[in-house]
């Protein structure tokens, strides 16, 4: 597994150039459907808090995220920056695209947990109300986990709609 040892290895490094000391884990999560067909993997990496003091892990996180979205986002393209741009005609994501989430303190699992109860609220309404549901201001990576968390709901849709930054993720009933 080569790619989650080289993933380690490139946030280690990072997280070293900005002062910290921190080992980071890498987990391969089980890929979706769509993942799967594209060959895309799914790394959960996970920089582990011994030797890391409160202050430090809460600068790492920063206020609302920001820092360890921003950890996610560079991991995601300086990652994937060697691999071909072609484009899955049925996909907006390259092939072969892997994606990389940062954990850090139990911060990405709480939040992704707040991610299933937006997504779980946003299907009972539309049950409730026959009617399609927008949830708004989600960073891609977010419209991207709700798409794949509502997969499982055969009764439901979802696509993306709009021009970033108003880009906004659609939340409706499955046409019969």
């Amino acid at each position: 597994m080569q790619d989650a040892s080289a993933s380690a290895n490139w946030l280690q490094e990072l997280l070293s150039l900005m002062g910290y000391s921190a080992s980071v884990n890498t987990h391969l999560l089980e890929a979706s459907p769509e993942q799967a067909a594209s060959n895309s993997k799914n790394y959960w990496l996970e920089i582990s808090t011994d030797g890391l003091q409160e202050q430090q892990i809460q600068k790492l996180i920063g206020q609302d995220g920001v820092v360890i979205d921003s950890l996610q986002y560079l991991a995601n393209t300086v990652l994937n920056s060697h691999l071909p741009s072609n484009l899955n005609q049925s996909s907006s994501h390259p092939q072969n695209h892997n994606f990389y989430t940062v954990e850090l303190n139990g911060y990405r699992s709480k939040y992704l947990a707040n991610l299933n109860d937006l997504a779980e609220k946003a299907v009972q309404q539309v049950r409730e109300t026959q009617t399609e549901f927008a949830i708004k201001n989600l960073s891609s990576a977010d419209r991207r986990y709700i798409h794949q968390f509502l997969e499982s709901f055969p009764d439901i849709q979802t696509y993306s709609q709009g021009k970033e930054p108003n880009r906004h993720l659609i939340v409706k009933l499955v046409q019969i």
